[in-house]
């Protein structure tokens, strides 16, 4: 087991500056690392830090980062979620990681969990420098997970983000949705969905639940299981078969078009359950196994 350092890390991407945490293993030559962020609407405090002390600790050096708007980023409205800006968020870390001398700039992975999945695949089928990628529960398909959301309650829905996003035009306040609500019109409206939400908010950090609503309509038209036949790097690709928020056969279509170069789990799981007990424990050692046989550890 390695001793780590954390360090804050500030990354300039277009006009606004990123937060990200540095784990650094103490090794005796430039280690992997790993980028990581959240899924949709969290901060990097929430449960990806329980993942990040346990690839430290393993010897790969990680770095952990809140999108702008979000977090310790900078950017307004805060708690904005746009899928183009966070893509660039992305691509602004892997090329600042690139450039880093203090680790191994050929033995890069994205890791990314359900939206952020999504990103780190998308990422890998256009990005020859990056050496794996780990997809939890990954969004694949907007088109497909559109079709969990509640038929009476998708005008509403369409109507508010279409208010918010014309309002942004013309300088107005956002127009929030909920991320999740047991009693409200939200984004997330599956019935496991606050409990899940709840159970990976860190209380000592601030997080509204609430998200301006424009982004609605993009998440139904991201698709990133188009590109996935451009992959030809390792992935690791854990699916959750009660997952209520991706469907099972988008995950199992998506690794269909990853073949040959992934690894497939589908486990007896729901969504949010890869962060705690049992499941994250067989997540972190399937993924540790994973690292270890692709990048490796000096």
């Amino acid at each position: 087991m390695h001793a780590y350092t954390v360090e804050p890390l500030y990354v300039k991407s277009g006009q606004e500056v990123i937060a990200a945490d540095f784990y650094r293993p103490k090794t005796d030559v430039p280690p992997g690392v790993i980028i990581m962020a959240h899924g949709f609407a969290c901060l990097r405090q929430f449960k990806l830090v329980q993942f990040a002390k346990r690839f430290a600790q393993a010897g790969y050096a990680v770095v952990l980062f809140d999108y702008r708007y979000w977090g310790g980023s900078t950017g307004r409205p805060r708690e904005l979620v746009s899928i183009q800006e966070q893509l660039s968020d992305w691509r602004t870390m892997l090329m600042h990681v690139s450039q880093r001398k203090s680790i191994n700039s050929r033995k890069i992975v994205l890791w990314g969990i359900s939206l952020s999945a999504g990103y780190a695949l998308e990422l890998a089928s256009e990005n020859k420098n990056i050496q794996a990628v780990i997809a939890q529960n990954p969004f694949v398909d907007g088109a497909e997970s559109a079709k969990n959301f509640p038929l009476n309650l998708l005008p509403k829905a369409l109507k508010i983000s279409s208010q918010d996003y014309m309002g942004a035009k013309v300088g107005l306040s956002p127009r929030t949705l909920a991320v999740t609500d047991p009693s409200g019109l939200c984004f997330v409206q599956t019935k496991d969905a606050y409990a899940g939400y709840q159970s990976i908010i860190h209380p000592d950090y601030y997080w509204s639940g609430q998200v301006p609503a424009r982004v609605f309509f993009n998440l139904m038209r991201y698709r990133p299981i188009q590109n996935l036949r451009k992959i030809a790097v390792p992935v690791l690709y854990i699916a959750s078969k009660n997952d209520s928020l991706i469907p099972i056969e988008s995950s199992r279509e998506a690794a269909t078009n990853i073949a040959p170069y992934v690894d497939y789990y589908e486990w007896d799981m729901a969504h949010f359950d890869i962060y705690h007990g049992a499941w994250f424990e067989k997540a972190v050692a399937k993924q540790l196994d994973f690292l270890n046989q692709h990048v490796g550890v000096s």
